[in-house]
């Protein structure tokens, strides 16, 4: 295995318990460990340094105090069927799942990308539990399927965060955006924005960032009520 951190982050995620897997930073340093996907330019201000050695590394295309905060606040509510939309390489749907799992003992989780960037380390892992699937399609395969959560990190044109909205993301109890302040996704950017100044849902946002510039950014809508534990 090119990332054997994997191993040891899902057996850590496995065996701490609940209350420290509630607080973030403690989950942002299981992210630090995991490693950063080593793509692009560098973006991540003081997290550059947990950025994976190679790009044939498998890893986390996320910003760690982001995705940290974002899950310790849904570890208050039940979860129990996953969608990642755009998983790339597949770090993040392993991390996100193997997290949520610790809260939602019958979860089960599905990651569609219709890219080929999925890493086989990822694949294997994937293939191995019976909770975990991976569909290499859009979500317009799979229109109408409903989720507790769904998280929306596709293609970031306008044609796409709408699309992947409507399909999937508008019928999930909770849905999750990346890219909210992303300078590099406008599309995006003015979708979120679009969605906080005509709803009354409740929502919360994700922006903690160490770059020069805003980053990335997680923003999460409440479709309906979805009961806390």
């Amino acid at each position: 295995m090119n990332n054997k951190n994997i191993i040891a982050v899902r057996n850590l995620i496995r065996c701490l318990d609940k209350e420290s897997l509630k607080n973030p930073e403690v989950v942002a340093n299981l992210v630090r460990a995991f490693g950063i996907v080593q793509w692009g330019p560098d973006v991540f201000g003081a997290d550059e340094v947990f950025k994976n050695a190679t790009p044939e590394m498998a890893g986390i295309y996320q910003t760690p105090d982001q995705i940290a905060k974002a899950f310790a606040y849904l570890s208050d509510f039940k979860i129990n069927s996953y969608i990642e939309i755009g998983v790339f390489q597949g770090g993040n749907f392993i991390f996100v799942s193997e997290y949520l799992r610790r809260f939602n003992p019958k979860i089960k989780c599905t990651g569609i990308d219709p890219t080929d960037y999925l890493n086989p380390e990822i694949a294997a892992i994937i293939s191995a539990e019976n909770w975990l699937s991976f569909l290499p399609c859009a979500s317009d395969a799979i229109s109408g399927q409903i989720f507790d959560l769904a998280f929306i990190d596709g293609e970031h044109t306008s044609a796409w965060v709408n699309a992947d909205w409507n399909n999937i993301g508008n019928q999930a109890k909770i849905c999750m955006f990346h890219d909210i302040q992303e300078t590099t996704c406008p599309d995006v950017v003015k979708f979120w924005s679009e969605i906080k100044a005509g709803t009354k849902k409740k929502y919360a946002e994700f922006l903690d960032h160490s770059s020069a510039i805003p980053i990335q950014g997680i923003g999460i809508i409440h479709n309906s009520k979805t009961g806390k534990r």
